[in-house]
């Protein structure tokens, strides 16, 4: 059967000889491909190498003795007409003036995997060993789209968590053309932290579950309000206002869900007393650029007990400090 076809490696092939070109059902072993100058490039908003997930993948090569199943990709032009920004595996931009554009092949499902076969591969060789090979196949559909096809593929081999349903919205926004603003600092902080302090950041105190992110993958509508940007350059602030006092061993707070849940519930209370929301923003701005090393060095430090969790602890703090505060102004 046609899509049972792989393609090895002619020796006698002439470098200069036109590639074959990789077509639907067909499978070509990676040695091939290379031998043929194709390169491989990623989508740059994709999900970043884990370096525990190549080790991982790198301890399956070797306990299957080789790659059991074969990496997906995509032409870059293809991925480049979806609307989607591209980069080769040193980092440079991929575009539509890439010298032998036709020839790059971009990674939607297995890039653990190639880089794991990449890693083991380089030991092998320098120790005189039989390298393992690898096997590259277009999807096995027609008119398919990128972004579905990436959600699809990943999230079938390997459960997707928040960053990855993050990593989705953006590709999925790129290609609706909505705004990515938003979702890109989103990303952004949640690599330092977690995804849902990072959403909370900006969602007024509130995370958006995978489950909400899942939705939004496949409704237009709720992408447009997750990625929304009417308040965002004022929530912002709010977190730039932190980062004042929480910076070095301390940053960490920054990540955690508890900080930006209590400060939204400042703001929400001092906006029922008949504050201005701006006026209530300032003020929670400069309690927070007011925190200092020391209470911040001590927020970090706090664990929880026999009586109380941390973030218990964490709000009690926050809440003496801000009384304090209050009093003085």
């Amino acid at each position: 059967m046609e899509n049972n076809l792989i393609q090895q490696p002619n020796s006698t092939a002439s470098p200069k000889e036109a590639p074959i070109k990789l077509t639907r059902g067909m499978i070509f072993t990676l040695s091939t491909l290379l031998g043929m100058r194709y390169s491989f490039g990623r989508i740059k908003i994709n999900r970043d190498i884990d370096a525990k997930q190549v080790k991982k993948k790198i301890a399956s090569i070797l306990a299957c003795k080789g790659i059991i199943s074969p990496f997906l990709v995509v032409p870059a032009a293809v991925c480049l007409k979806a609307g989607l920004e591209l980069e080769e595996s040193d980092g440079n931009p991929i575009t539509e003036d890439t010298p032998d554009l036709d020839l790059i092949l971009i990674v939607i499902d297995g890039q653990h995997r190639m880089e794991a076969l990449k890693q083991l591969n380089k030991k092998l060789r320098k120790e005189g060993k039989t390298e393992y090979e690898g096997y590259v196949y277009l999807p096995l559909i027609d008119d398919y789209n990128v972004p579905t096809v990436l959600r699809e593929a990943n999230s079938a081999t390997n459960p997707w968590d928040g960053m990855d349903w993050v990593t989705q919205l953006l590709a999925t926004a790129k290609e609706k053309g909505i705004s990515t603003e938003k979702l890109e600092w989103v990303k952004e902080k949640a690599k330092t932290g977690s995804d849902s302090a990072a959403w909370s950041w900006v969602n007024g105190g509130k995370t958006n579950s995978k489950t909400v992110c899942i939705k939004a993958s496949t409704d237009d509508q709720k992408l447009e309000e997750l990625a929304d940007t009417t308040s965002f350059e004022e929530d912002k602030k709010l977190y730039e206002s932190a980062a004042k006092s929480f910076e070095g061993n301390s940053a960490k707070v920054l990540g955690w869900k508890v900080l930006p849940e209590w400060i939204y519930k400042q703001l929400d209370s001092l906006i029922k007393k008949d504050m201005k929301r701006s006026e209530a923003m300032n003020l929670l701005v400069t309690f927070l650029e007011g925190i200092g090393v020391t209470n911040a060095q001590e927020i970090s430090q706090i664990k929880k007990n026999a009586s109380q969790s941390k973030d218990n602890m964490i709000i009690a703090k926050l809440n003496e400090l801000f009384a304090d505060f209050n009093l003085k102004h």
